[in-house]
This record gives C-alpha cells, sequence and structure tokens, in this order.
C-alpha cells in the first residue's frame, strides 16, 4: 500500500522529468495544395529536459507511411522552447486526403511522453488562384473591431501581411501586400471574442482581392474563433482601383460635382502607383486624364470639356511606370456634372435625351441606388424579369439630382433585369444585373 502510494505521488513528477520529449503545439502550414503539393509546417516544442538537437517525425497520408522527416534542428532548442519546422514537401495530394504527423523520437532517443506527439490535417483543395501578386485585403469590421486579426503566411508559415485588431466599428479597413508571384499562401483570420465578426448592422467580412477578383469572400458570421484558407498569386503585377465610395471617409461615386476647380473626384489609392488614368465616358464622348496622385480636380479643360447638366460613367486605372503601360480599369462609377450656382435651374436647357436615371452599383448584390436626371415628382418604379413579370415595385417621390436607394433584398434573386421608371408622362428603362 506504501508502495503504491509513493508511486502515485512520484509519477506526475517522474513525467514532468523526462529528458526526450516534444510536443506539436499546432500546424502553421497550408491545408490547401500548390499544383497537388503542400510544405507541411508545425510549431513544436522541446518538452523534455533534454536540449534538442533532433526530431524524426513520421508522416501518414491516408493512414499509410508517406516519408520520415529526419529534423536536425540548425539551432538546438533548450527545454521550453519552441521552433516552426517545415517538413518536405507532399506531392500528388487530393481533396479530402488525411495527413498525420507523428514525433517518434528527440535526439535519435524514442520519445518518452505519448500525449501531443500527433497531428492531423484534411486536405481542402487546391488553391483558390488570381492572376496579380498584389492582393487587398478588405475588413469590414464588426461591432468589435478589436477582436479582429489576419494574417497571410508564404508555404513555410512566414507571416507576410497582417491586419487588425481595428479601432473603428463596421467601418471597411483595406490593406495592400506585394506577394511572390506564382506562390501559395495562407490566409488565417482570427476573431479573439470567439463569436465572428458578427455585426450589430452591415455584416462583417474579409475578402481577398486580385484585379478585381474576389479569390476569398469570407462571411463574417461563417465562423466563430478562427478561419483558414488559402490562394495562389498570378505572375502579373498589375492591380485594379476605382473612385471612392460609401465605404470610403470621402465618397465621389454618386455625387455632383463643379467643373470650375472646386470640385475634386477620389480613387482609392494604390501603393506604388505613379500615375492614375480617369476615363469619362457618356455615349460616344470618351475622355481621359492622368494625374500623379489619386485625386483629380474638375476644371474647364480646353480639349473635350466636360459639359454641366450630364451624367458621365468614371473609371480609373493605375500605372506602376510612369504611365508607360497601365493596368485594367477598375469597377465605372456614376457622377453628375452641375451648372455654375450662379446660373439659375430656370436657364438651364434640360434636352429629352438628357433626362433618365442611373443604377449604381450595376451588378449589384440587391441593394441599388437609382439617380434620377431631369425627373421630378411622383413616379412608379417597377423591376422586370425578361419574361416581362414585374418581381419588385415601389412608388417614389423623385427629386432630380437625387439618389435613391432600392432595397430589393431577397425578392428579387440573382439575374438580368428591366427596371421601368413611369413619371405618368414618359417611361425610362435601364438593365439591372443582380448577382
Amino acid at each position: 500500500m506504501r508502495c503504491s502510494f509513493l508511486l502515485a505521488f512520484l509519477a506526475p513528477l517522474l513525467a514532468l522529468a523526462q529528458n526526450f520529449d516534444a510536443t506539436i503545439l499546432s500546424y502553421e502550414g497550408l491545408d490547401r495544395t500548390c499544383d497537388g503539393s503542400i510544405t507541411p509546417v508545425l510549431r513544436i516544442q522541446n518538452t523534455g529536459g533534454e536540449t534538442m538537437t533532433s526530431c524524426d517525425i513520421d508522416i501518414l497520408r491516408n493512414g499509410l507511411a508517406d516519408n520520415t522527416f529526419n529534423w536536425v534542428l540548425g539551432v538546438p532548442a533548450l527545454s521550453g522552447e519552441v521552433r516552426q519546422p517545415a517538413l518536405p514537401a507532399i506531392t500528388g495530394l487530393q481533396a479530402g486526403d488525411e495527413l498525420e504527423f507523428r514525433i517518434i523520437s528527440v535526439n535519435t532517443q524514442p520519445d518518452e511522453v505519448a500525449s501531443g506527439n500527433v497531428i492531423i490535417r484534411t486536405v481542402l483543395g487546391e488553391s483558390v488562384e488570381g492572376d496579380s501578386y498584389r492582393v487587398m485585403v478588405e475588413v469590414r469590421t464588426d461591432g468589435d473591431p478589436q477582436e479582429t486579426t489576419w494574417s497571410l503566411k508564404d508555404a513555410t508559415g512566414v507571416v507576410v501581411a497582417s491586419g487588425g485588431p481595428y479601432a473603428t466599428a463596421e467601418a471597411v479597413e483595406r490593406s495592400w501586400a506585394d506577394l511572390d508571384p506564382s506562390q501559395c499562401y495562407a490566409l488565417r483570420v482570427e476573431d479573439s471574442g470567439g463569436n465572428g465578426m458578427d455585426a450589430r448592422a452591415l455584416p462583417g467580412y474579409v475578402k481577398v482581392i486580385a484585379l478585381g477578383e474576389e479569390l476569398i469572400a469570407l462571411d463574417g458570421a461563417a465562423f466563430t474563433s478562427s478561419y483558414d484558407d488559402a490562394v495562389r498569386t498570378g505572375s502579373d503585377g498589375c492591380a485594379v482601383t476605382q473612385l471612392t465610395n460609401e465605404d470610403d471617409a470621402v465618397p465621389s461615386c454618386g455625387t455632383q460635382v463643379f467643373l470650375d476647380g472646386t470640385s475634386m473626384l477620389h480613387a482609392r489609392p494604390v501603393p506604388g502607383a505613379t500615375r492614375y488614368q480617369f476615363q469619362f465616358i457618356r455615349g460616344t464622348y470618351l475622355r481621359r486624364i492622368a494625374t500623379p496622385s489619386p485625386s483629380l480636380t474638375l476644371t474647364p479643360w480646353y480639349t473635350l470639356p466636360l459639359k454641366p447638366g450630364r451624367y458621365y460613367q468614371v473609371q480609373v486605372r493605375v500605372s506602376f511606370d510612369g504611365g508607360a503601360t497601365y493596368c485594367p480599369f477598375g469597377q465605372a462609377c456614376t457622377i453628375r456634372t452641375r451648372y455654375p450656382l450662379a446660373a439659375s435651374r430656370g436657364m438651364e436647357v434640360m434636352n429629352d435625351e438628357d433626362a433618365g436615371f442611373v443604377l449604381y452599383p450595376n451588378p449589384s448584390e440587391g441593394e441599388v441606388s437609382l439617380l434620377v436626371n431631369g425627373i421630378d415628382g411622383p413616379a412608379h418604379v417597377q423591376v422586370l424579369d425578361l419574361a416581362g413579370r414585374v418581381v419588385w415595385q415601389s412608388s417614389l417621390q423623385l427629386a432630380d439630382g437625387v439618389a435613391h436607394v432600392l432595397d430589393l433584398g431577397g425578392a428579387v434573386p440573382s439575374g438580368m433585369y428591366l427596371v421601368h421608371v413611369s413619371n405618368g408622362e414618359r417611361t425610362f428603362t435601364e438593365r439591372l444585373l443582380v448577382r
């Protein structure tokens, strides 16, 4: 009895005194493949009493032996220290494959404590591929922005870009990162509150965007504490931008501007860009003008000037070589040019061709703004599918130059529609794409 008691008392102390023991703390590599391969990365702690100089790790694929990694530490790990080795690449992987990593020995001696020796990961499939290595991470924060952080890691687990915690609730934050071309990167989003990005009003999200394409679009309600995904960058060094909108501090989309030098248009800045080219389109009219900054002052240009009382579609593109070459144009926005304040509205001449409306954004995610020109008073708005069926309608009090938000909500599924605006005398029609 006395011996049993003594052994029970000493067992925890003996466990603590093991000389050769290592523990896998976490997996830090990608769960998605790059051309069918993954470079596993582990965080390993020396939990033995002896300084760790080597460690053998068995790698199993779907329960079968795949390889043994004989890890020789360049800098030996003292007791309690943590290292993060990158293991040899595993090729020929497919979605659903199960990878198991198992510590076998430390300093050629069998690992003395089984706990913490094994970690298992499931391959999620191929990384989402973009065309450019310049990516933008766009975050809409929730009501607790201080809880949200994100990081981009390369295939060896090294953090190359990160963001958060944030200070402003329900705001859009953007960060740019130049990554190595044709490489894969892991995105990790974490919420310290454990409730995801649970917005009280606007939905929280994290997006990774390259050349205007959303490679990753994480709904903030789709995770609780953490979320992992991966992207593969392209060889193109371009980036796209656009006029600022309601998500930005100073919006330009949908605004009314003067042409006398008192109004400016602002594009979203792109790090490293040396020229910004603004393009104005109205019917057959096209005018481009470049500036070294993302802001353009509107003046009465000598060549092909803009005219007051008109709507223009505006796009912006950037150059990284002083204008020798340009990246693609970004999303179009609508602006309206105004007559000088000194001019009486009663003296303005509005041609029939100038009356009408524009919709933005178009394509839309379900909420769209209607901006009218030359239409005042009560009007009836209808949204029709291509078979002519009315799927949404509302009566509005319209005012010339004032935007009205049409909240289509879930009433209008994805597809192409016709939007009719009728004021009793005339009916105007525009196309709308809902995504």
